[in-house]
């Protein structure tokens, strides 16, 4: 069983804010994340995308459909057009 909770780290100890349904002694693997630490990702992602935009040739934006944020369905899926 996979469970993801919240937790608040007070006086050395994890204190879930929530209900655990688990039998009294169990043992538990633990992953910690920090909530700040995944917010401070937010930009070295944003950094990525930004590299791999930048690794497009301008010539292949032109080629890029106009209609692309209507008929996506399309492009990405083979759906049919939507009329624009």
């Amino acid at each position: 069983m996979t469970v993801r909770l919240k937790a608040e780290y007070i006086n050395g100890t994890l204190k879930p804010l929530e209900p655990l349904n688990l039998e009294e002694g169990a043992v538990v693997t633990l992953s910690i994340e920090e909530q700040e630490a995944r917010e401070k990702k937010l930009p070295s992602d944003l950094a990525l995308i930004q590299r791999l935009q930048e690794t497009i040739p301008e010539e292949a934006y032109d080629n890029m459909p106009a209609d692309g944020s209507i008929n996506y369905r399309h492009y990405l899926y083979g759906g049919p057009k939507e009329n624009s």
